[in-house]
């Protein structure tokens, strides 16, 4: 498991910065816990695929954890992450994964499990097919004809980031435009146009934090809710996927199609939506 971050060691050599936290993150993410779920997903018994579950959803909400206290200390290199790279930002939103990312993941196994044509391919319409693949038949068919409970929620969810995702982009706007006014005003007034513009940099970086907090929060509770309204089967699923996209971040193959690709992919790059 990663070291526990953090900002405040009383010896400087041993502080980790939250580039090099994030790298032990991902490697704990990628070669200790994604291993051990996946085999557990393809064994005839699950008895140890709640635990592989659990474990994966701790890694995910503590590196939130981390991301808080990150933010607090110095909310600039959260907003602004140099060191991610350019298949990873598209997808941010205020520092991280924008919310939407994890109910459209969900959307897309459902389906695609209930696609008519996929089912055929896989022998979803029958059992003496699937028991022929190498996972058992409950992971085969963990999307097909989801509850109504779970589709109820999903949409519940779907329904609160449309409402909340919008203001959050809203806050950003005051937050800037409430920046732009306050260097305007004092650049004019003060000779200290250094300090002037150093002191609405505070101000805007003090308020970006709190927009940053209650971002971090909704995408925590939307993993959360998400495998909360899921069975056993289909919370680990959908924590294998989510792992699995953000390694196929640091695919090699893929980042240099992105570097020779003459069209960028575009992105929210200055606040990260």
């Amino acid at each position: 498991m990663p070291r526990p971050f953090s900002f405040f060691s009383r010896k400087k050599s041993t502080t980790l910065s939250f580039k090099d936290y994030h790298e032990e993150w991902f490697n704990t993410l990628k070669n200790t816990l994604l291993p051990p779920l996946h085999q557990s997903l393809s064994s005839s018994s699950p008895t140890l695929l709640p635990f592989h579950r659990d474990l994966l959803l701790q890694h995910f909400l503590s590196y939130y954890d981390s991301l808080d206290l990150a933010a607090s200390n110095d909310v600039s290199q959260i907003l602004f992450p140099s060191w991610r790279n350019s298949l990873e930002i598209p997808f941010l939103f205020l520092g991280d994964l924008h919310p939407y990312l994890f109910t459209n993941l969900l959307r897309s196994f459902i389906d695609a499990a209930n696609n008519e044509e996929h089912a055929e391919v896989v022998g979803f319409n029958d059992p003496a097919k699937g028991s022929l693949l190498d996972k058992p038949w409950q992971v085969l068919t963990a999307w097909i004809n989801p509850s109504q409970n779970l589709i109820l929620r999903l949409e519940q969810i779907e329904c609160g980031l449309r409402l909340m995702v919008p203001a959050l982009v809203s806050r950003i706007k005051k937050v800037q435009e409430a920046f732009v006014g306050r260097v305007a005003k004092k650049w004019a007034a003060s000779e200290g146009k250094k300090k002037a513009l150093e002191e609405a940099v505070k101000v805007e970086m003090e308020e970006m934090l709190g927009v940053f907090v209650d971002a971090n929060r909704l995408r925590r509770s939307v993993v959360i809710e998400i495998v909360n309204a899921t069975d056993v089967y289909q919370g680990a699923l959908f924590l294998e996927g989510l792992a699995q996209f953000l390694v196929g971040f640091k695919d090699p193959v893929l980042l240099g199609e992105l570097e020779r690709c003459k069209t960028p992919i575009s992105g929210g790059v200055h606040w990260g939506f």
